[in-house]
């Protein structure tokens, strides 16, 4: 579990630092202040900055595009990389780049370019040498013979991710034949909850590895706060846009039908709930994100939802990082946390003077705000 976590020169953060993280944290805070920011420098951080993420992060983001309309389109990666950096610019080779960890921990990972070249000694064996930044600009004009490297450097040693003086289309169509993509080689494991829920491939995959499982009964559990009719759940495929399109898609049974029903003909908080449920018990272990928490659940049912959160964040040991923008979120998230004092974490972010501070608040201080009607948003 994450103790604490730092966050320098990633996106709108030039530094941050957050001194006690719990089981489950969750964020609040004006637009663009951070949220979902912060849930990124998170998964970059976890997935020990492997290169399908870097490229996750700008195409969510659609700071990967071009257009036709480009006189001279830039397609080099440097391109779209920038915009993870603080004020959307690449760092020189002589500046420092992003960091990400726990504070004062040997394992943060500072992220930035580095340059190699090719040489061949007086023996004929080839070797790429690392060149002294002092040595050259990351921007000089012309950088013959030099490669110029995304690098993600840990404890003295450095991982090479990906050219970024190359086509930034090319690099993606063959993202997925790079090395340090699979699970193993993740500081944590971690499920995503974005403010859209999964892909239907997605969730029939954590699916797949939930039912028939002492997990299942869990899921199903939960659905019932909506509707305690629920009694089970499968996917089946869906050829209805062809078989180019086929998918498989989650039908629920409800006690009493006997036909199962589309989940998503349930209404947004049933398939929000069942995307939430689902993703936690499948990051046992490990990290569960979660964007924009409330999106389509009732604030009449959070408060229990909140519950089965913590509960099970502390069964499976996995440790949530949830944002909100919703009132009705905070005092339900307040209610569970009552109940789970030594569990969680709520955290507020602002900007002042352009920059963004974390301000902390206790079970006790974020009870008093809501009795007393001020704003914690």
């Amino acid at each position: 579990m994450l103790e604490s976590f730092q966050i320098s020169n990633f996106r709108l953060f030039q530094h941050l630092e957050i001194e006690q993280l719990n089981l489950v944290n969750l964020i609040v805070g004006k637009n663009n202040a951070g949220k979902s920011t912060f849930l990124e420098a998170i998964k970059l951080y976890a997935s020990n900055a492997a290169p399908t993420v870097f490229f996750d992060l700008v195409d969510a983001r659609q700071e990967s595009w071009f257009s036709d309309a480009q006189q001279q389109p830039q397609y080099f990666a440097s391109n779209c990389m920038r915009h993870l950096f603080f004020g959307h610019k690449l760092p020189n080779l002589s500046e420092q780049g992003i960091v990400l960890g726990e504070i004062n921990s040997l394992t943060q990972i500072h992220i930035g370019a580095a340059a190699y070249q090719i040489k061949v000694d007086e023996e004929g064996t080839i070797r790429t040498i690392r060149v002294p930044w002092d040595q050259l600009n990351l921007f000089d004009e012309e950088l013959t013979g030099i490669d110029v490297f995304l690098v993600a450097e840990e404890e003295g040693k450095t991982k090479r991710l990906f050219r970024i003086d190359r086509d930034f289309r090319d690099i993606r169509r063959n993202s997925s034949r790079m090395m340090y993509e699979k699970d193993s080689e993740f500081k944590y494991k971690y499920q995503i909850v974005s403010t859209e829920n999964m892909t239907n491939r997605k969730l029939a995959a954590l699916w797949d590895l939930t039912s028939l499982t002492s997990f299942e009964s869990e899921v199903i559990a939960a659905l019932g706060l909506i509707d305690d009719r629920v009694s089970g759940v499968a996917f089946v495929e869906d050829i209805s846009q062809g078989r180019s399109g086929q998918s498989r898609i989650p039908l629920v049974k409800l006690k009493g039908i006997d036909e199962p029903l589309p989940l998503k003909s349930m209404g947004d908080g049933m398939t929000r709930l069942f995307h939430i449920i689902v993703a936690l018990v499948n990051a046992q272990n490990g990290l569960l994100l979660i964007d924009e928490f409330e999106n389509g659940l009732h604030w009449s049912i959070q408060s229990q939802v909140w519950d089965i959160v913590f509960h099970l964040a502390e069964k499976l040991n996995v440790q949530v990082f949830a944002t909100t923008h919703s009132r009705d979120c905070i005092k339900s998230f307040d209610s569970a946390w009552n109940r789970n004092t030594q569990l969680g974490s709520f955290f507020r972010f602002d900007s002042q003077d352009g920059h963004i501070k974390a301000t902390e608040y206790t079970s006790e201080t974020l009870s008093d705000s809501i009795d007393m009607d001020v704003e914690v948003r």
